[in-house]
């Protein structure tokens, strides 16, 4: 038998994942949202299928996003809970931030000597300093110049699996290699390849230093690290933020590609869209292009990569409410629907509209009405691992589930409007086949307000009912204030 589950909320305020996650009823955290929803059923079976074989191959995460993921927190908490009990496949992805003149990573200090240049990229493409997996990169003509990274808890002794990206070509100064004060060499398997090196230590690890060499070459150009463990099992979870990224960032990773083929992503989640809608509170017509770039850039790449859409949390930005908010959750979960992708709606798993503040009255969130405390990255953090694993234990127990959506009736206060699910008629929005040497349509973008109807949309915009629903991949005639329509 097949079914859709369709989960209409109300409210959890604390819920077992190995630990409780006990929360301030005045957030109002959301956790039935707390899944990676999919509108294809092979999304899900692929997803737990990684995670079923997890002790013969390693599941592996990288998740881009903005200031919310450079400094990791949210990354680190996930990456905690996850590998305790699906095993440790090591820490992940290092960046030099103290080297880029950027705020670090909770998780190890940077420290570097002589002059060095950085790139990041919310500054746009450059032809002179590409940007590599995490997004940065930095570059020393210095002789003296060197880059070490200070763990805060340092790694147990292990096999570990080390792999240093550079731009290792004929220009490239040499490097010496220090873990903690041990010199790496050819008795650690020390091997240089196309995109950097690699090696293998089997103690523990406190620090690890990159020393240029004086001679020889004219400069080093770093991307990053990632610590991983050598055997192939257990999960890694590598972040990859940017402060200022929006989705047109992604775009300019012109090494991604390159090093992804080292550390073999099996899911990517691109966590952008504060950057893309904060400042302006509206949707650029540019945005839908860019986030489906995005995901033609990873899946060019490697096709069977699974790609997880997320929405924001609620923004308030010079004393406004940011309304794009969920419009933009609306964009990602359509296009999340047309493009196969998982969908992590943290926007109503947060709380939804008007909300931010009250993370701020509680201590989670900063007064900016951006960004999250300590203690609130902390709770997306555990809200992250939860959503995984309830979508493992759903797909898990309905095997023949063909979707995971999550609906709710959105009115002008934010409230949940109770419904009856056998009653409501689902929204799927779908891929319309394109016609062969078809004239383009030009498009005008209409918001929906509260109590709007299709048919009075198309009369005001002489159009039809029928072009609407064919322009949007609308099924039905249910729409929603706040949703943005295509108007043809």
């Amino acid at each position: 038998m097949r079914f859709t589950l369709i989960i209409y909320v109300t409210f959890i305020l604390s819920i077992s994942l190995g630990q409780s996650i006990s929360t301030p009823a005045t957030l109002k955290i959301d956790t039935s949202y707390a899944y990676f929803q999919f509108h294809n059923s092979q999304l899900g079976k692929t997803f737990l299928r990684h995670f079923d074989q997890i002790q013969d191959d390693k599941v592996v995460f990288v998740h881009f996003g903005g200031s919310h993921i450079q400094a990791g927190k949210p990354i680190a908490v996930a990456r905690e809970i996850l590998q305790e009990k699906y095993g440790n496949g090591g820490l992940g992805y290092l960046f030099n931030y103290k080297a880029a003149n950027t705020y670090g990573s909770i998780v190890y200090n940077t420290s570097y000597t002589g002059k060095w240049n950085s790139r990041k990229s919310y500054q746009g493409r450059s032809t002179t300093l590409p940007v590599g997996f995490c997004g940065m990169t930095v570059e020393s003509f210095d002789p003296i110049a060197s880059l070490k990274f200070d763990l805060k808890e340092p790694l147990a002794p292990d096999s570990h699996l080390i792999q240093v990206f550079f731009e290792n070509d004929s220009l490239t100064k040499d490097i010496i290699i220090l873990v903690d004060t041990i010199e790496i060499n050819e008795l650690h398997g020390l091997t240089y390849t196309p995109y950097g090196l690699n090696f293998i230590y089997s103690d523990s690890i406190s620090s690890i230093q990159l020393k240029v060499k004086s001679d020889g070459g004219s400069r080093f150009r770093f991307y990053g690290l990632s610590l991983e463990k050598k055997a192939n099992k257990g999960l890694v979870y590598h972040p990859a933020g940017v402060g200022s990224a929006a989705y047109r960032s992604f775009l300019v990773f012109d090494k991604y590609e390159a090093q992804a083929d080292v550390l073999k992503p099996d899911v990517a989640v691109l966590d952008f869209g504060t950057n893309d809608i904060v400042y302006y509170n509206t949707i650029d017509p540019k945005l839908e292009s860019q986030v489906i770039k995005s995901i033609e850039k990873l899946r060019k790449h490697n096709p069977e990569i699974l790609i997880v859409l997320t929405s924001s949390q609620d923004l308030y930005f010079k004393k406004r409410v940011v309304d794009a908010c969920s419009t933009f959750r609306d964009l990602m979960d359509t296009i999340a629907r047309k493009y196969d992708c998982l969908f992590w709606n943290f926007y109503d798993i947060s709380g939804g509209k008007n909300t931010i503040r009250d993370w701020n009255k509680e201590g989670y969130a900063l007064a900016d009405g951006i960004h999250l405390t300590n203690k609130g990255y902390e709770k997306k953090g555990e809200l992250l691992a939860l959503s995984i694993q309830q979508t493992l234990t759903h797909v898990r127990r309905f095997p023949d589930l063909p979707k995971i959506l999550i609906g709710k009736t959105y009115i002008d206060t934010s409230a949940v409007v109770t419904i009856d699910s056998t009653k409501q008629e689902e929204t799927e929005p779908i891929t319309p086949k394109p016609k062969k040497n078809s004239p383009k349509v030009k498009y005008k973008y209409y918001k929906v307000r509260s109590g709007d109807t299709l048919s009075e949309i198309a009369s005001r915009n002489r159009t039809t009912v029928s072009k609407i629903k064919k322009a949007n991949g609308l099924r039905s005639n249910t729409i929603r204030p706040g949703q943005v329509l295509k108007i043809p």
